[in-house]
């Protein structure tokens, strides 16, 4: 009963820390209405896995990766140019309404599983969220990872709790495809090339706050 309680409390906190605005959502989206449900679908297991390494590493103990170190300087910068280069890519190639219809794209499904984990891995707050959750765990003592089976279920339960947030994404997209595209003017690929750009730039106020040991 405890590891079920493990399970469960590791799939909240992913799918709640999940909610906020970002890369791997908004392309879930996109995908969702260019294409279809199932390119979303695997859009969202790329998107999942990184979890499992970071959550994975907050379990071995934080101390791998100092939370001070110049890793998180680092990823974080790297994600300024990749946001900002997905962005006007998408700016500059969607300039007309795109055609919504659903469509296969089979050999493309690799690919929307490499877009999804190339933007989660290089997310610089997935192991300060799941240390963080560890360090208040520990602080109230809810629950304990005595055994690997619980650290298992723990990680795992991290994972599951994105993936059911990233599919519930992808299918209110695909369900909600006509009025999204409505909402901006037919042409999705423009709008959160916009987004991407807005993310890259607070992302590039981070790094500099971060370089100035403002934050």
């Amino acid at each position: 009963m405890e590891q079920l309680y493990i399970f469960i409390i590791a799939f909240v906190a992913s799918f709640i820390g999940s909610l906020q605005l970002g890369p791997v959502n908004l392309t879930v989206i996109q995908t969702s209405v260019n294409k279809d449900f199932r390119a979303a679908f695997w859009v969202s297991i790329g998107g999942c896995l990184p979890e499992i390494l970071y959550a994975a590493i907050a379990v071995a103990g934080t101390s791998l990766i100092d939370p001070k170190s110049s890793f998180f300087f680092y990823a974080g910068f790297f994600m300024v140019p990749l946001l900002l280069g997905l962005g006007i890519f998408k700016i500059i190639k969607y300039k007309e309404p795109e055609n919504t219809k659903p469509q296969e794209y089979p050999s493309t499904l690799f690919g929307d599983f490499m877009k999804g984990f190339t933007l989660s891995i290089v997310n610089p707050l997935l192991l300060p969220f799941w240390s963080t959750v560890l360090i208040y765990n520990t602080s109230i003592n809810v629950f304990s990872l005595d055994n690997k089976m619980d650290k298992c279920l723990f990680v795992i339960g991290a994972a599951v709790g994105a993936l059911g947030l990233l599919l519930l994404f992808a299918g209110i997209a695909h369900w909600k495809k006509e009025r999204i595209n409505k909402m901006v003017n037919g042409n999705i690929n423009k709008a959160i090339g916009w987004v991407f750009v807005i993310l890259g730039l607070v992302q590039l106020v981070v790094v500099g706050l971060r370089y100035k040991h403002m934050i």
